[in-house]
Parts: C-alpha cells; sequence; structure tokens
C-alpha cells in the first residue's frame, strides 16, 4: 500500500508538470522579440526597423554583450582593459565565474559562521557542539581544489545560451512577465525534481557513492558539519548535483540572467543547510532535515523543498526524530 501511494503521489505530480510545462511553453515559444530588443542602434518602437528574431545571430549577441558586461564588472577592477581584451572571451567568463564563486563562499561562509558561533554561539548551540577549527578548514581545503571545476558548469552554461544550443530568452519582455513567472516557478520544479534524483543516485549506485559523494559525507556529525562544508564535495559530485540547472536550460524556455542567479543562489542555500540549525519553515529542505540526511544517509536528498522526499518515501522530519530519540532517552 505504501509503495502503490507513493507511485500515485508520482504520478499526480508528473501530470501536474507537464500540464504547467504545456501551457508555457506555448506561450514562451516567441519567434519575434518585441520591447527594447531592436536592430537598429537608436531605434524607437513603432520606427520603421526589423525585430530582432529570437535564435538569429543578431539576438544571440545580445547574450554575449550581457556575458562582457557581467566580466566587465568583476574583472574590471583588477584587470585593464588591454589585459581583459587579451584574454579569449570563454576564458574570461571562466575567470568572473571563478571569482565570483570564492567571493560567495567566503562571504556568505564567514559572515554565517561569525553570526552564528561567535556572535550567537550561546544561543545556538548552548550543550556546545560548535565544529572545532580543523574539519572547517579541511571543508575550506576541499572546496578549493574543486571550486576551478565547480566554475566551469556555468561558464559551459554560458557559451551553449550564447551560441543559440538552449531555449534561453535574453528579455522578460521577449516572452511577458505573467509567462515569466510561470517560467521560473516551473524551471524550479524541473531542477528540484532533478536534484532530488541526482542526489539520490549518488547514494544508491555505490560506485558513485565510494568515489564520488563519500567526499562530502566524512561530514557526518553535528560538530563537524558547519557552513563551509556546503561546497566540499568532489568536483565531479558538485557539478553533477548542480547540472539539473543546465540540463532544464534544453527542456524549456528561461531567462538568462535568472539562470544565472538560481545557479549562484544554490552556494549560498548549501551554506544555510549545513549549518545544523533547524530553521522550522513548513516544507522547506533546511538544516534541520539536511543534518538528518548525513546523519543517516537515507532520507531527505531534497534541494530547496521536501517534495520529493515526500512523493518518494525518503523524507524524515526533524521533530519527529527528536520525539523518538526523547522517547527512547526516557
Amino acid at each position: 500500500m505504501a509503495t502503490s501511494g507513493v507511485v500515485m503521489r508520482g504520478a499526480v505530480c508528473m501530470v501536474a508538470l507537464v500540464a504547467v510545462w504545456g501551457v508555457v511553453c506555448m506561450g514562451a515559444d516567441v519567434e519575434v522579440v518585441n520591447g527594447s530588443s531592436y536592430a537598429t542602434s537608436g531605434a524607437v518602437p513603432g520606427e520603421n526597423v526589423v525585430p530582432l528574431v529570437k535564435g538569429s545571430p543578431e539576438y544571440l549577441q545580445l547574450f554575449v554583450e550581457e556575458t562582457r558586461w557581467y566580466n566587465d564588472i568583476v574583472l574590471g577592477w583588477w584587470l585593464p582593459r588591454s589585459v581583459r581584451d587579451a584574454i579569449p572571451h570563454t576564458l574570461q567568463t571562466w575567470l568572473r565565474n571563478y571569482l565570483a564563486g570564492l567571493l560567495l563562499y567566503f562571504s556568505s561562509g564567514g559572515l554565517w559562521c561569525l553570526y552564528i558561533y561567535s556572535w550567537k554561539g550561546e544561543h545556538f548551540f548552548p550543550a556546545g557542539g560548535i565544529p572545532a577549527k580543523e574539519p572547517i578548514m579541511l571543508q575550506i581545503w576541499v572546496t578549493m581544489k574543486a571550486m576551478p571545476v565547480y566554475t566551469g558548469l556555468p561558464t559551459l552554461s554560458e557559451y551553449m545560451i550564447e551560441k543559440g544550443w538552449t531555449k534561453s530568452f535574453a528579455r522578460i519582455e521577449d516572452v511577458g512577465l505573467p509567462t515569466y513567472v510561470c517560467l521560473v516557478l516551473t524551471y524550479l520544479f524541473v531542477v528540484e525534481f532533478g536534484i532530488y534524483w541526482m542526489h539520490r543516485e549518488l547514494h544508491d549506485i555505490k560506485p558513485l557513492y565510494k568515489y564520488l559523494h563519500a567526499t562530502h559525507h566524512i561530514y557526518n556529525k553535528q560538530n563537524t558539519l558547519s557552513p563551509f562544508a556546503g561546497l566540499a564535495f568532489h568536483p565531479i559530485d558538485g557539478c553533477l548535483q548542480a547540472c539539473p540547472h543546465v540540463i532544464a536550460l534544453f527542456l524549456m524556455p528561461m531567462h538568462f540572467f535568472t539562470h544565472e542567479i538560481l545557479l549562484f543562489c544554490e552556494g549560498v542555500w548549501t551554506t544555510n543547510i549545513h549549518d545544523c540549525i533547524d530553521g522550522n519553515v513548513w516544507g522547506i529542505m533546511g538544516a534541520g532535515y539536511h543534518t538528518i540526511h548525513h546523519t543517516t544517509y537515507r532520507h531527505n536528498y531534497g534541494n530547496y523543498t521536501v517534495l520529493f522526499d515526500w512523493l518518494f518515501g525518503t523524507l524524515r522530519d526533524p521533530v519527529e526524530r527528536k520525539l523518538e530519540t526523547h522517547a527512547k532517552a526516557s
């Protein structure tokens, strides 16, 4: 009965996904771009100009110009224009992603550690359990070795978008705000599904666990987990778990900049779920759930939500676990 219930919930979920996806894709399959994307510089909508056609070289140039702008923002403060111009565009993009990844990792992890361990340590960890310096330094070292590979994934994503291989669009007005919102929600649904199964298979397929995912699971106690453990993976493991963000670009239309933001948001989120502090927000796969994952290895594979763990029978609630522990103790 339990198995049939899981299958039924999964079937309903997939039907809902197909229905939503069909609706938003019909609305977003735009061939001609309106609004501000015009081929003639300085043209005003309504004048005698040819609008940019989605997928045309002129339209794809919008992506290239956008990534160049990002590169200028991140690299401009320490690399002169003459030096940047001598570096191939894709290499500039990787260097920008690498520096942004380092900044994100150390700023989010460092500030969060300062807050929960130094400023609020007695509140969040009244009985002790703050990680020692050694495991934190090991987590940073593992992450630093993997970071050059991690940042290759968004670089590859941007390259494929610039080449027109994906269904990405450059401007929200290309599809309209209501369709954009629906697309983002559907994209997050697809990514959540992909990350759940990728993470689960990294546990269920023994060679993948032994040679890839076990690197992350050496941190299997509350006093060894820290925000800096969030990216302490084997580099291939980290890329596999993030790749649903890229795969989704081939399945459905998605706004380029929003895709970039959501991909880098994973770095902030994974910092949060490794701090062992249960925020107790309904439906969210927070640190309380993820700490259980690190101690049981068989539960709570989800990313942002508990949805697919609930659907496929792998959910374990931290509140229920505390009650079980208390009952055993008494």
